[in-house]
């Protein structure tokens, strides 16, 4: 793993270059590869069950081809209560008027910590590449971040980053702005990059100047009855950036009536802004499949095989 940093307008940049594990097929003379997005539901604050929910659906995911799986925003320590009236609040911070905080500090984790070295193991068995979308807590500086990291098939964090535009309304009274910069990943399969939820409102064409062939993006949308976000809206982004888009969404348990919308909608987008797969039910748990092309200036250079030991479990 070779690493290096670029630094502009003040932001950090960190670059990570994977090369192919040794003894590792990750099928790279296939000129595509199949990703997988999870739309699941997390119950707020139950770590340990979501991780054994979250770990059964990406077997799935990796049993059907998948080479990389994109997990909900937080999924693993839950985001908010499925009636958005509770959220994290930490010590006094105010949360939004109408919310109810809970303290996070029996849920969110370090990294590395046990949901991290947890997908690290699952990783390398399955030989995929996959997002652990968790409430981080930096025991250096006290803060609580909105994190999501990448994890490769020999088990290195490839990719960490914190969420750099909390959305006010659930994250003010917990979450502190990431201080990582973007996160961007050479893989096999195209340069990939990590985004979250509310940071697709700015972020995109800061990656479009870095040449990101694949955003992976953990979301947990809240929005207002008919509106056109995921139909429209998105793909216009991805369009516009020139990037591919994996979207994995939250969604309300079996049975639940919300009163609220933005659940559901998991999609694959693809660089011209076509929808390439969606979920079929938005209130249900499901997984979105799609074929992503590997760019040609990744087909046209021979594999090489690292020879560096797995990282991830440090």
């Amino acid at each position: 793993m070779k690493k290096s940093a670029i630094f502009s307008n003040s932001i950090v940049v960190a670059v990570v270059v994977l090369l192919v594990p040794a003894g590792v097929s990750l099928g790279e003379q296939a000129s595509t590869f199949k990703v997988a997005a999870v739309q699941a539901v997390s119950k707020l604050g139950d770590v340990s069950g979501n991780r054994r929910h979250l770990e059964t659906m990406v077997r799935r995911a990796a049993a059907a081809g998948a080479k990389v799986v994109v997990l909900p925003e937080t999924a693993i320590t839950g985001y908010m209560s499925h009636d958005i009236k509770t959220t994290w609040q930490v010590g006094q911070r105010r949360v939004t008027p109408g919310l109810t905080g809970i303290d996070p500090r029996d849920a969110a984790e370090t990294i590395p910590g046990p949901s991290t070295r947890h997908f690290a193991k699952l990783a390398a068995e399955l030989c995929i590449y996959v997002t652990v979308p968790l409430l981080e807590f930096d025991p250096r500086s006290g803060s609580y971040y909105n994190t999501v990291i990448l994890i490769s098939p020999d088990m290195t964090y490839c990719g960490y980053y914190r969420k750099l535009n909390p959305w006010p309304f659930a994250e003010r009274g917990w979450a502190d702005e990431g201080d990582l910069g973007h996160s961007i990943i050479d893989t096999p399969f195209g340069r990939m990059a990590l985004l979250i939820c509310f940071d697709i409102n700015f972020e995109p064409q800061r990656l479009k100047q870095l040449g990101v062939d694949h955003l992976l993006y953990p979301i947990a949308w809240v929005d207002v009855t008919g509106s056109d976000w995921f139909e429209k809206r998105l793909p216009a982004i991805a369009q516009r950036n020139d990037i591919n888009i994996v979207g994995a969404n939250w969604t309300v348990p079996e049975g639940y009536e919300p009163d609220w919308h933005g659940w559901g909608k998991t999609r694959i987008i693809d660089r011209q802004g076509k929808i390439l797969a969606h979920a079929r039910d938005d209130r249900a748990e499901e997984i979105v499949y799609a074929d992503l092309p590997v760019p040609d200036h990744i087909l046209s250079q021979p594999a090489k095989a690292a020879s560096a030991a797995p990282s991830g479990g440090q």
